[in-house]
């Protein structure tokens, strides 16, 4: 899921070190937005966490998810990060 996310266009990882379910992601716009546009569009992730360059988007993904729902989370974090 982190691999495929930040392959969106601006979206990277908060922090090059090991994770298991849960990773922050740094964005091109501010990540209250971002999660707000992601929730509307059917996919909670969050919370907002703030640090010193801007806001995090803390995701956590589970076993449980597919690739197709991992796949149309990054189609609708691509859709509202342009």
């Amino acid at each position: 899921a982190a691999e495929r996310l930040t392959a969106v266009p601006g979206v990277s990882l908060a922090w090059e070190r090991p994770f298991f379910k849960e990773f922050a992601l740094r964005l091109p716009r501010p990540a209250r937005e971002v999660r707000a546009a992601l929730a509307a569009r059917g996919f909670l992730v969050g919370p907002v966490a703030p640090a010193e360059e801007g806001d995090l988007l803390l995701v956590a993904v589970t076993e449980k998810r597919t690739r197709a729902e991992i796949d149309g989370l990054a189609a609708a974090l691509e859709e509202v990060c342009r």
